[in-house]
């Protein structure tokens, strides 16, 4: 591509990208930020169409099990009758004068159909494949939902975080600069002494530094926020949401938590129907060794007038046997039995992985109220140290850069507080990311907005208040269909979670 069709296609995503943004108006909850991300992110959209796209794959493997038709038609014509003499086979005389059969010019036309047992249970065990894939694409896109669920937590905390401190931020970068420019006229000026001086200024620009540092940090922050929710990065921010939310205690029963991980996790599910796949081609290399049998039927047309019977159709039963699928087959069925070993091995070590994953979140977030509880006693600390420094620049006993040194101790604390807040809310998010709880079900229609934010609302809620969800019973495995598709083409429902609650899949 050269550079100028580089600059078209340019111009052309970034006018995609601009004509997609969707304004947003009024405040931005937590839950608000969560809908908009779910609805508008473009991650989410693509794992819904990977889901789409299986299904579609399904559909079409579940049509290879049909029988095979076809039609023909021809036209033929030569120059000269295709006459020709008959010979006895008795008697080595001539038997005819020179005759034919055919006419010079006619056109024949045929309708076959053939079916074969062996590809169609190949097909069926295929079409298993192609369901548990579909499901496998459903996980994958609990997972992404999850995965994004807790990244714009996390952002949307350390953005409210920026909401409430830049305002105090700013100010006090600007009375910083001021006193390092009147500092260095000081020193121009030979009013101080210089080692004292130049104390004076390393202080304030360590002071400006992190100044800048903290501002960039919250400033990203709400950068990250809009590209999530989707708007464009000059829209205003109003989040409602205040940092000081109430958190779920540290109690939680770690035993549930690991029962739920297993269940829930999408990563142990999509294990789960892999080694279902794998068993799939056991029974296809079953149907390999057995004899193919099939049957064949084709209606004919020719328009040769000399012909008796124009119309006719034939029928017929055929049995193949490839005495190679012998020789084969142990080796086949070793693969096939190694792969179901190797996927079962492999969700073990992940559910041990797992489990491991649970108990480290579950110490972050207990960790991370620890920190929150330090956080706010530094903070109180810095208030009243506030407090009692304006009372001595009134009173004229502190200088003005041991006063915005003061400042700068208060607004830190404040900034480490409300930085243990954020903190405590990302923990509790990957600590249910982590045990794989769900805050929107996966087969959760993304439209209507509204009706989105009302979910997460309700499941933040939930997380918020420490409720989580009841596992049932274990099923009994005679009631679990074997079956995981449903042959009636027109009526399988348009999502694989829907099959599965109606038993088309297990």
């Amino acid at each position: 591509m050269t550079l100028a069709e580089n600059v078209l296609r340019a111009q052309e995503d970034r006018a995609t990208i601009d004509k997609h943004y969707v304004p947003l108006t009024g405040g931005l909850s937590i839950s608000g930020a969560i809908a908009r991300a779910l609805r508008y992110n473009y991650d989410i959209e693509v794992s819904k169409l990977e889901v789409t796209q299986q299904e579609k794959n399904l559909d079409l493997t579940l049509m290879t099990m049909l029988p095979n038709m076809s039609a023909d038609a021809g036209y033929s014509h030569r120059g000269n009758n295709n006459s020709a003499e008959s010979i006895s086979q008795l008697t080595g005389e001539h038997y005819l004068d020179y005759s034919y059969s055919e006419m010079p010019t006619h056109g024949t036309g045929d309708a076959q159909f053939s079916w074969d047992l062996m590809d169609a249970g190949i097909s069926y065990f295929m079409a298993r494949q192609e369901a548990y894939r579909a499901l496998i694409a459903v996980e994958r896109r609990r997972k992404a939902i999850n995965n994004l669920v807790r990244n714009t937590s996390d952002v949307y905390w350390r953005a409210a975080t920026a909401q409430e401190l830049l305002p105090k931020i700013d100010p006090m970068i600007n009375e910083t600069e001021a006193m390092l420019r009147a500092s260095r006229t000081s020193e121009g000026e030979h009013l101080q002494n210089p080692v004292v001086l130049l104390d004076y200024q390393a202080n304030l620009m360590r002071t400006a530094r992190e100044l800048h540092r903290l501002r960039n940090d919250l400033q990203s922050a709400q950068i990250e926020l809009r590209s999530l929710i989707n708007v464009a990065q000059n829209t205003p921010l109003n989040l409602t949401t205040p940092v000081e939310t109430s958190l779920a205690g540290g109690d939680m029963d770690v035993r549930k938590l690991e029962d739920i991980g297993l269940v829930m996790r999408p990563e142990l599910r999509m294990e789960a129907y892999q080694q279902k796949i794998d068993k799939q081609d056991v029974y296809k290399e079953i149907i390999r060794v057995l004899p193919g049998i099939g049957g064949i039927g084709n209606l004919n047309f020719d328009s040769n007038s000399l012909l008796y019977h124009n119309y006719w159709g034939q029928i017929g039963v055929h049995a193949t046997y490839n005495l190679m699928n012998l020789v084969r087959a142990p080796a086949e069925f070793s693969k096939a039995h190694g792969a179901i070993a190797v996927s079962q091995l492999r969700r073990l070590a992940l559910s041990v992985s797992t489990l491991a994953e649970i108990h480290l979140s579950d110490q972050q977030y207990i960790n991370a109220l620890d920190m929150l509880r330090t956080a706010r006693d530094a903070d109180e600390v810095g208030r009243q140290m506030e407090t009692v420094a304006d009372r001595v620049e009134r009173a004229g006993a502190e200088s003005r850069s041991d006063r915005v040194r003061h400042r700068l101790s208060g607004v830190l604390a404040e900034v480490d507080c409300a930085r243990a807040y954020a903190l405590a809310h990302s923990s509790l998010a990957n600590l249910y990311e982590s045990v794989g709880i769900d805050i929107v079900p996966a087969n959760a229609t993304t439209e209507d907005l509204a009706t989105l934010n009302k979910q997460v609302d309700a499941s933040i809620k939930d997380w918020l208040a420490g409720r989580l969800p009841e596992l049932p019973p274990p099923a009994n495995p005679a009631q679990i269909p074997s079956d995981p598709l449903h042959f009636g083409m027109g009526t399988r429902p348009t999502t694989m979670e829907t099959a599965r609650k109606d038993g088309f899949i297990n």
